[in-house]
């Protein structure tokens, strides 16, 4: 079955990045763009008005939540436009070819036996104090990550997740360097399990590739000080 899923951003470089995004992943055959639309919509209580791009999507259902998941970590708005439409019709050699072109993207991302990597959403995250100070020069690999389902506090000191209905936490996926990964894991630990945390296996969504992919995150332990939640998810975003 082809669908065709519709967003919307205020910017075309955005419009462009959601695209290309898209179809490299091979989470969509090919994308359009459309725009500038004026866009008039309810907000906080308040009617708005805005110039948005419009981008287009041709996937398969059996792609649509990989790219669904996709466009929410990619998207900058809190609240973004996602609508689907499965085609009435479809010409046969062009369905082949959305299926084909669709074939290849990736939807679960499995550990090699326990050596997950981290997901790290605060003082952890590169450019940040305490990774410079014990992960710079010890990581193979770094990815933009999105957790969902959780909301991000601000300290005091740290900043603490919390899982939760809603909500989606912005960081980054570690991977450490070959024959780091014990020493890492161990340090890491030591780190942050004293001062309010706990590790936890949890899905979290690859940015690039919308792939799921199983990680070490350090969730807040029952007993953790927290303060204000940021609600934008991003911890290098809050006021």
């Amino acid at each position: 079955m082809i669908v065709t899923v519709r967003t919307t951003t205020d910017a075309r470089a955005k419009a462009d990045a959601l695209a290309r995004g898209a179809v490299e992943a091979r989470l969509a055959a090919c994308a359009q763009i459309k725009g500038p639309v004026t866009s008039v919509y309810h907000w906080h209580g308040a009617i708005e008005t805005a110039e948005e791009w419009q981008v287009e999507f041709k996937t398969t259902e059996a792609r649509y939540q990989a790219l669904e998941a996709h466009l929410l970590a990619a998207h900058d708005y809190e609240t973004p436009e996602i609508v689907a439409t499965r085609a009435a019709r479809v010409g046969e050699g062009y369905a082949r070819w959305v299926e084909e072109e669709t074939a290849g993207a990736v939807e679960v991302e499995a550990p090699v036996g326990d050596e997950r990597p981290f997901f790290v959403y605060g003082t952890l995250r590169p450019g940040a104090y305490n990774h410079d100070r014990f992960l710079a020069g010890r990581i193979g690999t770094e990815a933009d990550a999105v957790l969902h389902g959780a909301v991000l506090y601000d300290g005091p000191g740290y900043p603490y997740v919390v899982p939760a209905a809603d909500g989606k936490v912005v960081g980054t996926l570690l991977t450490p360097s070959p024959g780091d990964y014990s020493d890492l894991f161990g340090l890491l630990d030591r780190l942050e399990l004293p001062v309010g945390y706990e590790r936890v296996a949890m899905d979290v969504v690859r940015v690039r590739d919308g792939a799921r992919v199983s990680a070490w995150v350090f969730l807040a332990a029952p007993d953790a000080p927290l303060g204000p939640v940021i609600e934008s998810g991003d911890w290098f975003m809050r006021p």
